[in-house]
């Protein structure tokens, strides 16, 4: 908790509350950019497609346990404690922010874990975005694997690998020469198999997310394929978060809908397509999101 001391007494006042009103303000936004579409029209055309529905939503959920797993996994190597119903009620917490840009909303979890008492506040953001380039070192292994077997199969599993390796090595080289900042990591982290082993659960992550968008878009009209989807959904996520847009909003659903045209799916079912892979995979967890940050901010410190 050392390093909460050196802000500012009056920032420390404020920024809590501030935070909250500002994760507040985008959930509305979000929320109304949501409701304001044209829901009569999707609702009608998936009369019957229940079954679709609930099997993207059950990977969407296993994608997200494998996520919070795969999170609480590296709290562990940092010394944070969080293997427990607390920790998960702390995991769930961050999607309350899933509107705020580029991932910023997992900011709410390092306060509740300081807050806590579970770990210190360098640490908790050591996890974060340690977090954020295995997330996305992830998403561009499985990206260049599936991208590469579009277009010749039997070099997909050498571009995985190959890719994986530079990313590895730039990543070893960047915390090398980081060493002695504060945002210094464990010697030679890069290259302890537990690593690996969280980029192999963050790229099924990924693979589950595009699994999602097939199971949705599997019976529609045109050539959708599951190749296609595994690498449309988590392409356009990317990219969405690369926008600076809350939640990605508009990009995401912009960049889908530009897959499945390519797939050659009518129009007619391009809204509908993307607005159930919006809403299984990303609109169903801001709720819980906020239940579970709700449960956190009653917890008080654990007693040792």
């Amino acid at each position: 908790m050392q390093e909460l001391q050196v802000l500012p007494v009056r920032f420390r006042r404020y920024a809590r509350p501030l935070g909250f009103i500002l994760l507040a303000g985008v959930t509305v936004y979000g929320v109304h950019q949501f409701l304001t579409g044209d829901l009569t029209s999707v609702l009608t055309s998936w009369r019957g497609k229940g079954p679709s529905l609930l099997g993207a939503q059950g990977v969407a959920v296993l994608g997200v346990v494998l996520n919070g797993v795969s999170w609480m996994w590296l709290c562990r190597v940092f010394g944070i404690r969080v293997w427990d119903a607390r920790g998960v009620a702390i995991y769930l917490s961050g999607h309350a922010g899933i509107l705020l840009p580029v991932h910023l909303g997992n900011l709410v979890r390092p306060e509740a874990i300081t807050r806590l008492g579970r770990g210190s506040l360098g640490d908790c953001l050591r996890v974060e975005a340690t977090f954020f380039v295995i997330d996305g070192a992830a998403a561009v292994v499985v990206l260049a694997g599936l991208g590469t077997y579009l277009v010749y199969p039997l070099a997909a599993g050498g571009a995985a690998l190959a890719t994986a390796v530079v990313l590895f090595l730039t990543a070893d080289r960047l915390t090398a020469l980081l060493s002695g900042t504060r945002v210094t990591l464990p010697d030679k982290f890069w290259r302890q198999w537990s690593v690996l082993g969280l980029l192999l659960i963050g790229m099924a992550q990924w693979i589950l997310h595009g699994l999602a968008l097939y199971l949705v878009a599997w019976d529609l009209p045109g050539q959708v394929g599951l190749v296609e989807t595994l690498v449309a959904a988590p392409l356009s996520s990317c990219l969405g978060v690369g926008t600076g847009s809350p939640g990605g909003i508009g990009a995401v659903e912009g960049l889908l809908g530009t897959g499945l045209k390519i797939m050659h799916v009518p129009t007619a079912h391009l809204a509908l397509a993307v607005a159930a892979f919006r809403l299984v995979t990303f609109w169903v967890w801001l709720p819980i999101g906020w239940g579970a940050l709700v449960i956190v901010n009653r917890c008080g410190p654990q007693r040792a």
